[in-house]
């Protein structure tokens, strides 16, 4: 069963969130959900294999998955971590993009992104990171996996240091089995750890952020079906950036000198390279 904080817990994973820049929520997902959730990313990699970019030999992403299935839609409103959602961005907190993230065994232990913040490489430019993003495991993440390492504070306090400057063993490797939920601020320098006997590492992740019109990327379609939701359970602006076209000059957008016959997975692949020069 996904696990239901009080209040109190609530208020207290919230506060750790603003410490350290991130939270690890265990159980945040249901077995059974685990079991739909996996089979939903083998489906639609078989059936929509044009949505997946290839980042590397090991790392491939499902970007704008959510047009063509509702399987993951209960993923983006989980109330276990909606809850501290909540708590931490305030009633405003609109959805802003979704993806599927898979990274596979491999021999090349160098982390294609290295140590970064999210949506806005350039260093100067790093406090107009204001997203959270919820990252969901869909595999165990032990210590002999790839995992998601992260350098507390450095979204806050520690907001000054420049990803250029950190080691490679100076983030915290945060390790769960399948079902935990990290919360984590975009502006916190993170990377993916890569391991030599990792199998294959599963995970789904979405971004949220406080309402205003502009979002963070322009890779995630927000289809009809959540913005005509009447949902009185969720926060009352939810889903209202489905219309939003002007984007955060970042990784998430399309630069304009981009040939437009160049596919999704070749414009990501270009700003992903773009941003890691930029930092």
């Amino acid at each position: 069963m996904n696990h239901i904080h009080t209040t109190r817990q609530i208020e207290t994973l919230a506060r750790e969130f603003e410490e350290q820049g991130y939270v690890k929520v265990e159980n945040a997902l249901s077995r059974e959900q685990l079991t739909r959730f996996n089979a939903a990313v083998d489906r639609h990699r078989e059936s929509h294999p044009e949505r997946w970019v290839e980042l590397s030999d090991s790392f491939r992403e499902g970007t704008n998955v959510l047009p063509d299935t509702e399987d993951f839609d209960e993923a983006i409103e989980n109330s276990t971590t909606l809850d501290i959602l909540r708590a931490i961005i305030g009633e405003d907190i609109t959805f802003e993009e979704f993806a599927i993230m898979l990274r596979d065994s491999t021999s090349n232990l160098g982390e294609i992104k290295g140590w970064h913040r999210d949506i806005v490489r350039e260093y100067d430019r790093r406090m107009e990171i204001d997203a959270v993003s919820v990252m969901l495991y869909l595999s165990d993440v032990t210590e002999n996996d790839h995992c998601f390492s992260i350098v507390p504070e450095t979204h806050s306090r520690l907001v000054d240091v420049n990803p250029l400057d950190v080691d490679p063993g100076d983030g915290i490797d945060v390790l769960g089995p399948a079902g935990t939920a990290v919360i984590f601020h975009a502006r916190a320098i993170h990377c993916g750890h890569l391991k030599p006997n990792s199998g294959q590492r599963r995970t789904l992740q979405a971004y949220y952020s406080r309402w205003r019109n502009q979002r963070t990327a322009e890779w995630s379609d927000i289809p009809e079906r959540l913005y005509a939701k009447s949902d009185p359970t969720l926060p009352r602006r939810f889903y209202d950036k489905w219309n939003v076209t002007r984007i955060l000059e970042g990784v998430g957008k399309r630069p304009a000198d981009l040939s437009p016959d160049l596919s999704v997975s070749e414009v990501i692949q270009e700003v992903q390279r773009r941003g890691r020069a930029a930092m």
